[in-house]
């Protein structure tokens, strides 16, 4: 038996986001990400051969297309930011942090401009120059598909410059812009190869088909060759000039979580992204073929509930009341210990880690109660809200307001919002309350559908493990529950379409900034999946409008106090924050690990 190697848990901190931390944003003059080429030939040459076996991947695919723009998915976003580059990108050793990519940006004070410069000499696959002309497709092109890439980028409008400068402007501040920019959804496209092959503005495009077989980007790897839904091969890129990928060839497999862990322990995958919590512990400790090593780290997704406020699905889950019995009615540390070990339980929608939220904002414990009037500073010099140890919940009424928020806000002297903080910041599990909810609703027994993809697991964690477990403790409030699992595409599909009255999902950040989390809100795209439409709720409307607006050391009071009023008002229960576990084999010496795009395959080494 070979000696087994385990390497201690690795947390990924998500510390407060620079991008918007001050009231001025400026030129970035940060290190572009060292994947990023510089510099490159016009001359497209053949791929150099290797001796070197191709590096073996295995993932759950989530993804149906490899079409950049179209994709946003896990794994479809490991992939894709292979192939393409984008206009910014993460910081590899602080994902919170926004860098240049493609190209050199300036951020206007008040963050309704943005002005770029692509890098000189960069090329895509094919060896032509990427121009300006590719950027304004790229980005036209999303709008124009009016999939997510379309909604998160909204109302943003690109302005020609010369071939190397552009500008982006918004109606109001976008802070959040740069961020949303290092999506691979927004990959730059070689405009002249997409419009060979069906590409447009608008919804006329057929250009999907063929960037799911052949890339026309920029990135460190092309498209070597795609088996249906099994297999993608990823060959370097000959025109890339950026460092050189450790594997000239890799390979991604479509693996089930299950034999993820066999696969790994027989050596014929060398990295596998689902473990789940039982099979880490069982990968360090039986024999293998090979060594293994088994990285965790904190992702940033969120693991939640929703219920439909639309009365035709389910008059139920509609009712404020009977979602107040589901919010109070749960414990999230014992719902972690049962199908997620290691998971945070959930504080609220913004995971922790990015700004806003709740868990960073709260004071520490303290061995006597304070009397709610002490303010500090955190880490960053930013106002930590006012805090107390109790506070008093307004019930809900049936119209789904309450009367009023004292308990969750206060007014700063600057007019404000400003959140009431209080520990513990994890709703507590109060069975009393959630009964008296339930019969408010007059709920009588009736089954409640719980839905889920039952072959999708979240950050290795099987959903059915996570539905039981709910299940389980809402029996204990009096609500039956009945477990309604579906194949991913089929439970995505009515998710999405606002056809499922309770689901249970998990929200992967597009971009590490809580602007990202306003989708939840009402109208907005998870919002209106629940049925959830602006205008039903003022306060939460109101709430949401100062926090996108929020600048500077006022988004992260801004974002908690719409947190705060969410956890109490929206169709949303936020349940954990769960961790990532890959497992490698001896071939895997750095595994870069990131909430966006889950590894960066190029810097594998």
């Amino acid at each position: 038996m070979r000696r087994r190697l385990v390497r201690p848990t690795a947390v990924a901190a998500l510390g407060v986001l620079a991008l918007g931390s001050g009231a001025a944003c400026t030129t970035s003059t940060a290190t572009p990400a060292p994947t990023r080429g510089t510099t490159a030939s016009t001359t497209p040459t053949a791929a150099p051969t290797s001796a070197v076996a191709p590096l073996v991947v295995g993932a759950v695919f989530d993804h149906t297309t490899l079409d950049p723009t179209r994709q946003f998915d896990r794994s479809g976003a490991m992939l894709t930011h292979a192939l393409y580059e984008t206009l910014t990108t993460l910081d590899p050793d602080d994902p919170t942090k926004v860098v240049p990519g493609m190209a050199e940006y300036t951020l206007s004070p008040e963050g309704r401009w943005l002005t770029l410069r692509l890098r000189k000499g960069l090329v895509f696959s094919d060896g032509t120059p990427v121009t300006t002309d590719d950027v304004l497709f790229t980005l036209q092109r999303a709008r124009g598909l009016s999939g997510p890439a379309g909604s998160i980028l909204g109302t943003v409008s690109a302005v020609k410059v010369d071939d190397r400068t552009f500008t982006l402007s918004s109606p109001g501040s976008n802070f959040a812009l740069p961020a949303i920019l290092a999506n691979p959804a927004f990959g730059i496209l070689n405009a002249t190869a997409v419009r060979a092959h069906g590409g447009t503005i608008g919804p006329g495009d057929e250009a999907s088909s063929y960037l799911s077989q052949h890339s026309a980007g920029s990135g460190p790897y092309v498209i070597k060759s795609v088996s249906g839904t099994s297999e993608v091969r990823l060959a370097a890129n000959p025109m890339w000039s950026g460092p050189t990928p450790a594997f000239p060839e890799i390979v991604v497999r479509n693996l089930d979580a299950r034999r993820q862990l066999a696969a790994i322990g027989s050596g014929s995958a060398d990295l596998v992204l689902d473990l789940s919590p039982s099979q880490a512990d069982a990968a360090t400790g039986r024999p293998q073929r090979s060594a293994v090593t088994v990285t965790t780290m904190r992702s940033s997704s969120l693991v939640y509930l929703a219920l439909g406020r639309d009365r035709a699905l389910n008059p139920w889950t509609a009712d404020p009341d009977f979602t107040e019995a589901v919010r109070r009615g749960l414990d999230r540390e014992a719902l972690g210990r049962a199908a997620a070990p290691g998971s945070m339980p959930a504080a609220g929608l913004i995971p922790a880690g990015i700004v806003g939220a709740l868990e960073d904002l709260a004071p520490s414990p303290a061995p006597t109660p304070t009397d709610g009037t002490g303010t500090g500073t955190d880490g960053t010099g930013t106002p930590t809200p006012t805090t107390s140890t109790t506070s008093v919940t307004p019930a809900p009424s049936s119209s789904g307001t309450t009367a009023t928020p004292d308990s969750i806000l206060t007014t700063g002297a600057d007019g404000i919002p400003t959140p009431v903080v209080t520990l513990p910041v994890v709703p507590q599990r109060d069975l009393a309350a959630a009964r008296a909810a339930l019969r408010r609703s007059g709920y009588k027994g009736q089954p409640i559908p719980l839905s889920y993809a039952a072959d999708l697991p979240i950050q290795g964690i099987p959903t059915s493990a996570l539905a039981v477990a709910v299940r389980a403790q809402l029996a204990q409030v009096g609500i039956k529950v009945q477990l309604n699992p579906a194949p991913a595409a089929q439970a995505v599909a009515a998710y999405r379409s606002g056809r499922a009255a309770f689901s249970l999902w998990s929200w992967n950040p597009d971009y590490p900034d809580p602007e990202n989390y306003l989708a939840f809100a009402p109208g907005e795209l998870v919002g209106s999946r629940a049925g959830w439409e602006r205008g039903t709720d003022t306060l939460v409307d109101d709430l949401t409008e100062a926090a996108r607006s929020s600048v500077g050391d006022n988004r992260a009071a801004a974002y908690a106090a719409w947190q705060l009023a969410m956890n109490l008002r929206s169709p949303f229960v936020p349940l954990l924050q769960p961790s990532t576990r890959f497992a490698s084999g001896e071939r895997v010496k750095v595994l870069p690990g990131n909430p966006v795009w889950t590894v960066d395959l190029a810097r594998l080494g």
